[in-house]
């Protein structure tokens, strides 16, 4: 063949992979957030943010619950002393494209390996695939986001993930394997219709419950517990016990959709080493946050909070330990209206507290930090007005 000859297959041949890798480019573009962009002709910035607004503006809003980390026993020789419940919560807003595809804009919050609070934030495209008349589809795709970290001093890391999920219009479950960390971690969505509610006026379109601002509401609650000093179980095998409690709030609605909500919950633990217990404490949570609402029917609302909390410790046994702290708290519930005044509420908290040189008693202490990591389910009734 002559060099003329090869030169010019070699340029084909280059062309060709050229086009197909361009083809690849655009495929993949496609996928971004500007690919549902209603104008596509802003450029690729203005299209992705055009397309991540158009999203959140007439996309079905979602609950997201994280389920659970797994450590492999092939990178994690101490996995039992990783937090495998990464208890916490997020909100989502998502779309089912032209094409039959996700996309989904979406934040999170919730109990990391170490029991720290860890925020993620991002987009996510998966092609969703029908399997035969079930009503399921398996979807496969990424997410693109970032996420927070205390061991990282609190830098925005990016997490380009890959992505799988299972699931019906309603309810999915997702998956994705974490590299850097070698973790898979599992999370839910619970989507809800609420478009037409949530463009529709207020309070004419709902109940007309909904027109008592303000909610005063007491709670009996379960806390559970995983104790943590921060590098997993504390030294000698102590545990917390997870016990009932109560609780106690005001709400009030600046419009619509968001409300400041303070609450006061109290619960008594034993604290304990294998075979008999060693103290017993009380754990007090003063919490404070701003709730994002949103209508799942005429009568029902379902949100997402957050804020600070100031939590203390104090022995109610031996000794006269005592120590707070000020830290994050993160909520999910709903609330029943059930009557014009009448409400049932029920929610999740998870709290993030760190207490230091917890004593036993006055010969001993456990020294460094001491994170219950506390979790409460809570359930009660309330009054509107």
């Amino acid at each position: 063949m002559s060099s003329f000859k090869k030169t010019a297959l070699a340029a084909s041949l280059s062309l060709l992979a050229l086009g197909a890798q361009a083809g690849i480019v655009d495929s993949f573009l496609e996928t971004l957030p500007g690919g549902a962009s209603p104008y596509p002709d802003a450029g690729f910035v203005g299209n992705q943010l055009n397309g991540m607004h158009d999203i959140i503006e007439r996309g079905r809003t979602g609950l997201l619950v994280p389920l659970y980390t797994n450590h492999p026993n092939w990178d994690y020789d101490n996995r039992y002393e990783e937090n495998a419940y990464p208890f916490g919560a997020g909100l989502s807003r998502g779309i089912i494209d032209e094409r039959g595809n996700e996309r989904l804009v979406y934040a999170m919050f919730f109990r990391d390996s170490h029991y720290e609070i860890e925020p993620i934030m991002g987009y996510a495209w998966l092609a969703r695939y029908p399997l035969a008349n079930t009503g399921l589809h398996l979807g496969a795709g990424y997410t693109a986001g970032l996420t927070f970290r205390q061991d990282y001093n609190w830098l925005p890391i990016p997490v380009p993930l890959p992505l799988l999920s299972l699931g019906n219009d309603w309810f999915d479950v997702y998956g994705t394997y974490i590299p850097g960390s070698n973790v898979f971690f599992f999370f839910s969505k619970i989507q809800f219709e609420d478009q037409a509610r949530r463009f529709a006026p207020w309070p004419e379109s709902v109940a007309s419950a909904w027109s008592n601002t303000t909610e005063i509401y007491a709670q009996g609650s379960w806390v559970k517990t995983d104790l943590s000093d921060g590098e997993g179980d504390v030294p000698g095998g102590f545990t917390l016990s997870s016990e009932a409690g109560y609780k106690f709030g005001i709400r009030h609605f600046l419009d619509r959709h968001w409300a400041l909500d303070l609450s006061y919950q109290r619960s008594e633990h034993d604290l304990n080493e294998p075979g008999h217990k060693v103290n017993e404490y009380r754990l007090t949570n003063t919490n404070l946050m701003l709730q994002y609402h949103f209508e799942v029917l005429d009568s029902m609302r379902v949100h997402l909070g957050a804020g600070a909390a100031y939590s203390e410790l104090k022995a109610t046994g031996e000794g006269s330990y005592k120590d707070h702290s000020i830290n994050p708290v993160v909520q999910t519930g709903f609330t029943w209206a059930v009557t014009d005044h009448l409400r049932v509420l029920g929610d999740m908290t998870v709290n993030f507290p760190h207490f230091h040189n917890v004593e036993i008693n006055d010969n001993r202490a456990l020294n460094g930090r001491f994170k219950p990591a506390n979790t409460s389910f809570n359930l009660g009734v309330g009054y509107a007005f």
